[in-house]
Parts: C-alpha cells; structure tokens; sequence
C-alpha cells in the first residue's frame, strides 16, 4: 500500500494532492515516476503547481478532470491523513517500507531490500 509523507515542504504536499487527481484516471504510478524522475531538490520550483500540470500533460491525463482535481484540494485530506498515520508510525524519510513490523527507512539499492524480503519470507514459512 502507497502512502503519502510529504515532509519537504508545500511542493510535496502539492505533488501528493497531485498524484491521487492521477490515480482518479488511473495513472497513478506512471504519474509518481514523472514527478521523480523530475526532482532536482528540495523547494526548487520542480513541483510548481505549472510543472505539476506539465507532469499530467507528459502522463496523458485528461487536463480538464485534473485541473478541477487540483483546484479543488479534494484530497488534501487524505494527504494529511496518511502524514499523520507515518508520523505516529515513526516514519521520518522517504521512502520507508514496513516488512512484518520492521521499519526499512531511506532509500536503498534493491540488494539490501531483496535481503529483508528474504528474511521475511523465511520468517513466515515462505
């Protein structure tokens, strides 16, 4: 399950908001991959609410249904909901993953995730 932490500041908050008016035309992760593959730093203007629109454009979204999307702030809530939720869980960088209770925060190479896979599935019989 995918959560929002958005910590860096309002252009996280604005890319967040911006990724579930994607996934209403289910184009959520083809949409998550643009904004990564654009991210230059923190508050650099990169996730501008321009640069966002551009973003749906470069991901084939229908600008019309995101535009009233994002005017709108319909899923502030459940941005700041999941915030919350990873907050309290402990989560204090992105990405984290929670496998069978253990917190694997900041990024990784897929050698170190592929181990704690591993590890769990041997743990539960896998």
């Amino acid at each position: 399950m995918y959560r929002h932490f958005p910590f860096i500041g309002n252009e996280s908050w604005r890319a967040a908001e911006a990724s579930e008016c994607a996934a209403e035309q289910n184009r959520f992760h083809e949409y998550e991959e643009t904004v990564y593959l654009n991210w230059n730093g923190e508050n650099q203007g990169e996730f501008s609410d321009a640069n966002l629109r551009v973003f749906a454009e470069m991901t084939g979204l229908f600008l019309n249904q995101y535009d009233d999307c994002m005017s709108s702030n319909k899923y502030l809530a459940k941005v700041q909901a999941d915030f919350d939720d990873g907050t309290a869980a402990g989560v204090n960088s992105t990405p984290t993953i929670f496998l069978n209770g253990e917190i694997i925060g900041g990024l990784r190479d897929y050698g170190g995730y592929r181990v704690k896979i591993e590890q769990a599935l041997a743990e539960v019989g896998g």
